[in-house]
């Protein structure tokens, strides 16, 4: 099977806290992965997820990188 080119996230900010400060939180909704032949995207959502808003596509990153980030928290 083919490797997903980008991962697609909907975003949504929160109201602002006490100091005005919003938070974006990020859920994971499906993959893409590029056309045969063609240019183009083919998006596939998780089956029965409502999705509206802003959709994101972000490209995978490395499993070194996702360590490496969980380390320096």
């Amino acid at each position: 099977m083919r490797k997903p080119i980008y991962h697609v996230f909907v975003t949504q900010e929160s109201q602002p806290d006490a100091q005005g400060e919003k938070n974006t939180y990020w859920t994971k909704v499906g993959v893409a992965f590029a056309h045969n032949c063609k240019p183009g995207l083919n998006i596939v959502l998780i089956p029965g997820i409502a999705v509206s808003g802003r959709l994101v596509l972000l490209e995978p990153r490395e499993e070194s990188d996702i360590s490496q980030d969980a380390s320096a928290a």
